[in-house]
């Protein structure tokens, strides 16, 4: 917990300074996720912050505020109109202190405990692995719309134990049996990381960039993905619809 709370921590902390460097005139220009601004994106941040703390101390209480199946999109709603109010600093402020508060209720949290978001009932660990893969995806939305590159770190590893994680969910998503996966991925700086039975006859191998770029809904095109598959579920999987975190 430690380690990925702390690949969390620097990830945020990456977003923060290059929001710092954005010019104000480029705050109204719309990302890839949802077509919103990046005012509405640090919006969203904010808000999924105030509903984590929500949801592990006060037992998810706001969650009554958005019931049904449009409930995500109506809190997405209610956090950009919020937004919309303020400048883009006092915004990247309210991501700040609310970010602040989850850490350190994170902190204090064991690894087994459970918490409930949304439609998933996740130990801490996947939490806070979900909690980076968000924060690591929307990082991309705007280095991607302010035309600047953005560099692949060895935080990619909890990112892509997250995507593995979460294969029988996806799986459920697209209606397809769930079956063993293997994955193995290069890093950053050539480290390896495995996941899954060595013997399965369904493997996905390659880059964890694009792995962590399918897992996360941000692979603009499967054409594009240089992952490489063995196996039929495997085949399959990296076409899936993978929503866009």
């Amino acid at each position: 917990m430690k380690t990925i709370l702390s690949a969390l921590v620097a990830e945020q902390q990456l977003l923060d300074q290059y929001l710092q460097s954005i010019p104000l005139r480029e705050w109204d220009k719309k990302t890839r996720f949802k077509s919103m601004t990046i005012t509405d994106q640090v919006s969203y941040l904010a808000g999924s912050e105030d509903l984590a703390f929500n949801a592990i101390k006060k037992k998810g209480s706001f969650f009554t505020d958005y019931k049904g199946p449009s409930g995500q999109e109506k809190f997405a709603k209610v956090q950009i109109a919020k937004g919309k109010k303020m400048r883009p600093q006092d915004v990247i402020e309210w991501w700040r202190l609310s970010r602040a508060k989850m850490i350190e209720v994170l902190a204090k949290s064991s690894q087994s405990r459970e918490v409930k978001w949304w439609k998933n009932t996740w130990d801490m660990k996947t939490f806070v692995m979900w909690k980076l893969s968000e924060t690591w995806a929307h990082s991309l939305d705007i280095f991607d719309v302010t035309n600047n590159e953005f560099n692949d770190t060895a935080r990619l590893e909890h990112i892509s134990e997250f995507g593995w994680v979460q294969v029988p969910n996806i799986s459920k998503i697209n209606k397809i049996k769930n079956r063993d996966l293997r994955i193995e991925l290069i890093g950053p700086e050539y480290k390896v990381w495995n996941y899954g039975p060595e013997n399965s006859e369904n493997l996905i191998k390659g880059n964890a960039s694009d792995w962590c770029r399918l897992i996360t809904g941000r692979a603009e095109s499967i054409n594009k993905i240089t992952l490489t598959t063995s196996g039929q579920f495997a085949e399959r999987y990296i076409k899936f619809n993978h929503p866009m975190i």
